[in-house]
């Protein structure tokens, strides 16, 4: 003989408790206390509302038959037989049916109300205390696989994987023999909906049970952040989206902190950069002061022919050169990619054009620079030496990327308020598909990255330069040939000027 299930059991007892209470029931209301019809079927009627509150459906409908049919062959005429008399009484034993069922249907509802409640809030501890470990990860381990980790041993999974939606990379916690749909997996890391579905194990695959498997998306905001499969245990649709929200902003909060790390790194190294950087510099000039002292000494203190005389001469020259190199490249240790450290004051746009022309007039070789300024063009509040930089940027490149017969033009004007510097070329001009990558980091024209040394650097740091000081860079193509880059800088405001300029052409 079978053996009984522990549910099975215990609903034969609760079945057998129902009768016993009826026999109870009439036994006292007809050899005791000798009552009427109208009592018996109260108390009846009683017993069955508490069977039917305490145990549910099936206990209280076998108690209402019973209590029937006890009520009929006790109480009703004619008393020991089943038959019913009186028409009006079959109307009576309806009712108590009906009251029976609804009693029994309403207990079981609110039962199973309190049970989702219960549940719910078991839900809502679990998920609490999710947030609480998700808050303690290890920076230094893999976020997906900590958030499944953390989802199978606080939500008692068999197993939990996550896919990220970056790299498809699928981290798993718990049984990994089970047969999970990576494929699935994936596309829901790409966008599709939640889904949820029984797996039944293979045929083969006896040791594996069936288990509710379930896949969703996680999303911070607008961004897909990866998917997330868990075997085993079942949620409610609101926990899974609960749970997608703290394993999306687990994620956000350790790609935040991996984010800050990597800043904090970056800005040592700047720091870093710029003590090497100056400290090199140091190191360079004190020797090549001390070189330009002994040639300076040497030329004056002796005499020397005419070919000695040249020689010393370029020496010196090579110096001075050196000089302004180490100088320039301190500058540039200013300079961080799109964020350069300036100093203002007030300047002249005119004596930076000049200045920058006089630094590269050696690498001009005797080719035409012309400069057109007008007289009383106003004043900017701008670093003088990074501005020079830039501006030197822009004319050793006409220099570098035209003919060495043409002529080099640099003209400035003052329009609306913003001082306005063109330098142009005779050469081959920009290709318009060019014209805004060319100032990207070490971006090399196509045509030319072979034939001309160069990093790609200048452009994009002069352009740092100009727009730090609230300026713009841009780059066209003369129509009768040649390149033209521009550069606008804000003129000083009024009350930053204490002197005003006798006659100025700004409209």
């Amino acid at each position: 003989m079978p053996k009984l299930s522990a549910r099975n059991l215990i609903r034969a007892v609760r079945l057998a408790a129902g009768l016993v209470l009826v026999a109870a029931t009439t036994w006292i209301a007809f050899a005791e206390v000798h009552a009427n019809a109208l009592i018996a079927g109260f108390a009846y009627m009683l017993i069955v509302l508490i069977v039917a509150a305490r145990w549910g459906l099936i206990e209280s409908l076998l108690t209402s038959v019973a209590a029937v049919l006890c009520l009929n062959y006790f109480f009703l005429p004619p008393v020991g037989s089943l038959t019913i008399a009186d028409p009006l009484n079959w109307v009576a034993l309806f009712a108590f049916m009906m009251t029976a069922v609804t009693a029994s249907q309403l207990s079981a509802s609110a039962r199973s109300r309190a049970a989702e409640a219960q549940a719910r809030r078991a839900e809502v501890e679990q998920l609490y205390q999710v947030s609480l470990s998700l808050l303690r990860m290890d920076a230094a381990r893999s976020p997906g696989l900590q958030i499944a980790e953390k989802l199978k041993e606080q939500l008692g999974f068999e197993s939990v994987l996550f896919c990220d939606s970056s790299s498809g990379e699928v981290s798993t916690a718990g049984d990994e023999r089970k047969l999970i749909p990576l494929d699935a997996l994936r596309s829901a890391a790409k966008g599709d909906a939640v889904w949820r579905t029984i797996r039944t194990a293979a045929a083969d695959s006896a040791e594996l049970d069936s288990a509710e498997l379930v896949i969703f998306p996680v999303a911070f905001g607008t961004t897909l952040l990866g998917s997330i499969c868990t075997v085993g245990a079942s949620l409610s649709d609101r926990a899974l989206q609960a749970l997608a929200n703290l394993a999306a902003s687990a994620l956000e909060h350790s790609r935040q902190q991996i984010a800050l790390g990597r800043l904090e790194v970056a800005r040592e190294n700047e720091r870093l950069r710029g003590v090497l950087l100056d400290a090199l510099a140091h190191e360079f000039l004190t020797p090549l002061t001390s070189i330009k002292s002994a040639i300076s000494t040497v030329r004056a203190e002796y005499s020397h022919d005419e070919e000695e005389s040249e020689f010393l001469a370029v020496i010196e020259e090579e110096s001075d050169k050196l000089g302004e190199m180490i100088n320039e490249t301190t500058d540039m240790a200013r300079i961080e990619p799109g964020h350069p450290r300036i100093r203002r004051r007030r300047t002249h746009v005119a004596t930076l054009i000049r200045s920058g022309a006089q630094h590269l007039k050696n690498l001009l070789g005797g080719r035409p620079l012309l400069i057109d300024i007008p007289e009383g063009i106003p004043e900017v509040e701008a670093d003088p030496e990074l501005v020079e930089l830039a501006i030197r940027q822009l004319i050793g490149n006409a220099i570098k990327y035209s003919p060495p017969e043409t002529a080099i033009e640099v003209r400035a004007a003052c329009a609306e308020g913003l001082i306005e510097v063109e330098v142009r070329d005779h050469g081959a001009g920009v290709p318009d598909d060019e014209l805004d990558s060319i100032f990207d980091r070490f971006y090399r024209g196509k045509k030319v990255k072979e034939a001309i040394a160069g990093t790609g650097m200048g452009l994009s740091i002069a352009r740092d330069i100009v727009e730090a000081h609230g300026g713009a860079m841009w780059a066209a193509n003369a129509a009768e040939g040649g390149g033209c880059f521009f550069l606008t800088l804000p003129v000083a405001l009024a009350e930053n000027i204490h002197e005003e300029p006798e006659h100025s052409d700004c409209r």
